[in-house]
């Protein structure tokens, strides 16, 4: 067990080296830390259902992460303050 905790720490390192602080890196990262947390769980449901949890691949993430973003991004541009309004009236 020691050794396995060892060799997956080892690889979280390098992969964080070689990769950089990029957002893959990060995620990969957390991902491997969760993972391994639910295995350290006894056997039965709730070790299941954590594993289960932990399933998405950082495509997966990715493709979540860039449309919550881009939704908030549109929200941003449809809200407008009273003041906007009143200096655009004052411009017609």
């Amino acid at each position: 067990m020691l050794r396995r905790n060892f060799i997956l720490a080892t690889f979280t390192i390098t992969l964080g080296l070689t990769a950089g602080c990029s957002n893959r890196a990060a995620f990969e990262i957390m991902h491997a830390n969760k993972v391994q947390a639910c295995e350290r769980m006894s056997e039965g449901q709730a070790r299941e259902d954590c594993l289960r949890g932990y399933q998405k691949n950082y495509d997966q993430y990715e493709r979540e992460r860039n449309e919550v973003l881009g939704n908030k991004k549109r929200q941003a541009q449809e809200l407008r303050l009273p003041t906007d309004k009143a200096k655009d009236e004052s411009s017609n």
